[in-house]
């Protein structure tokens, strides 16, 4: 990294927070962070002001100003009407704050020229190395240190690996829950809005050198800087693996874009390639983004290859996950001699199938078939990445035919030991037919808990994942370049 890099760890671990703006109704300017922050315990000082009131939630005392704020202060978060954020700021730097969130909307995002006039007038007032986030943003999060802004936010046990930058905050809070359910769990996310001051790239820096943090993923909708953050991007990708999602593809979606925080932007194609020349990763979705993520996190350290061996209990199943993968440029080559000779030890010649894809008929649900049959498609030289797909709608059935009451744990254990000995990647693809049903949630979520723990990604259907694996393969090849 560049020897200019922001050094951001004061913002995402400060030893003192003031909340400016904090009242004692809940949904009134910062207090949402005050509520936020005592709901997970956040153990250091935070002082809070508000020129009016002596007292604000949970009966904190609060301060006029900042400026009579006892100590040092290394993050403020301003929430008051855009108005009186120039002078606020202006307060800050008098402080020596080191950083600044600004929650107040109402800036260049509106498109109008007093808009424009007060954000310029707030970074004119900005002195002694004082770095604002946003205007229009929530700001950051860290699991670490347990700095949240909103109540969304919380902190579990499972220590994140992930690292998200999103210009809008509402995608924020969004892809925090999907992330949280789908496996990868955040370590830190940061809301940027309007980017007047630090952008999306000091982010990406400061994240690419955080050994915590295997995976980048950005909601944009504007660039700044661009030849600046070409130049960290091609850096950083080297690195770890950065995904986009733009907002704005579309006319009609970059006057929103503008509307929302201020955003105009060159065409999408131009973004496009010039973020796949310099190694991001693009998906046009949330959905995608969440898919590239995971798959991120626990594909791209492996060496992967084009040849998948698919497994699956059902014909029709077997030609539609074929179907899939061949769409993206995926190979399915037929097994080795010496494999299929050990699948037929296991399984008959009728209903079933042995060349690639295996399909196991209802022998897919005797526990250890499945198991001994993964490892030798795993084994065999000719294939690179293993596709296995379980239907939890189908487990309870099974587990009543079969005397086995928790059928899925006995499938997750056996699979556990493959994946562990050995060499090439796994993926499940665990179809959702059935959200309804409270039973299959279960274990649908069990599940999925247990395919985390063994770094085994999931995804609801074939094209979903071999999206990820084609995606990834060009971003080795990037790597490899």
């Amino acid at each position: 990294m560049c020897d200019s890099m922001v050094n951001l760890d004061r913002l995402f671990f400060p030893e003192h927070v003031c909340l400016i703006g904090a009242s004692e109704a809940a949904l009134r300017g910062v207090t949402p962070y005050l509520f936020a922050l005592k709901k997970v315990n956040f153990n250091k000082p935070i002082y809070c002001v508000n020129r009016k009131k002596k007292k604000v939630m949970y009966g904190l005392d609060a301060y006029p100003s900042i400026l009579d704020v006892p100590g040092d202060i290394d993050y403020a978060i301003i929430g008051v009407p855009a108005e009186e954020v120039p002078q606020l700021i202006k307060e800050c730097s008098q402080k020596k704050v080191k950083y600044v969130t600004i929650f107040t909307a109402g800036f260049s995002e509106l498109g109008t020229e007093k808009g424009e006039k007060l954000e310029a007038e707030l970074m004119k007032n900005v002195t002694n190395n004082l770095r604002i986030i946003g205007p229009n943003c929530l700001g950051p999060y860290c699991q670490e240190s347990r700095l949240v802004n909103t109540e969304i936010f919380e902190i579990k046990e499972r220590e994140g690996h992930v690292g998200y930058i999103c210009q809008s905050g509402g995608h924020t809070s969004a892809f925090y829950f999907i992330g949280e359910n789908r496996g990868f769990p955040f370590n830190k996310v940061v809301s940027i809005g309007n980017q007047c001051d630090l952008t999306i790239q000091d982010f990406i820096e400061y994240f690419t050198t955080d050994p915590k943090i295997e995976v980048i993923s950005c909601y944009i909708e504007q660039v700044k800087k661009s030849t600046q953050f070409l130049g960290i991007l091609e850096e950083s990708s080297k690195k770890k693996p950065i995904i986009f999602w733009k907002g704005g593809h579309t006319i009609e979606g970059e006057l929103a874009a503008a509307s929302h925080t201020g955003a105009m932007s060159s065409s999408y194609e131009i973004f496009q390639s010039a973020i796949k020349q310099h190694g991001g990763i693009i998906t046009e979705s949330m959905e995608e983004m969440a898919d590239l993520t995971l798959g991120a996190l626990y594909l791209a350290p492996k060496k992967l290859g084009k040849n998948v061996g698919l497994v699956v209990a059902g014909g029709g199943a077997s030609v539609e996950l074929t179907d899939e993968v061949a769409k993206l440029g995926l190979n399915v080559p037929e097994l080795s001699l010496d494999t299929r000779e050990k699948i037929r030890e296991l399984i008959p010649e009728v209903n079933t199938y042995d060349r690639n894809p295996v399909d196991l008929g209802m022998y897919g649900w005797f526990v250890s078939v499945f198991s001994k049959l993964i490892r030798y498609i795993a084994e065999d030289p000719k294939i690179d990445i293993l596709i296995f797909q379980f239907m939890t709608e189908r487990a309870p059935q099974f587990a009543e035919r079969l005397n086995d009451r928790h059928i899925e744990k006995s499938f997750l254990k056996r699979i556990k030991r493959v994946v562990k000995t050995v060499s090439i990647p796994f993926i499940c693809i665990l179809p959702n037919f059935n959200i309804i049903d409270p039973e299959i949630t279960k274990i649908r979520k069990a599940f999925i808990d247990e395919l985390t723990n063994i770094e085994v990604p999931h995804f609801p259907s074939t094209y979903r994942a071999a999206n990820v694996i084609s995606k990834l393969i060009e971003y080795q090849k990037f790597l490899d370049k």
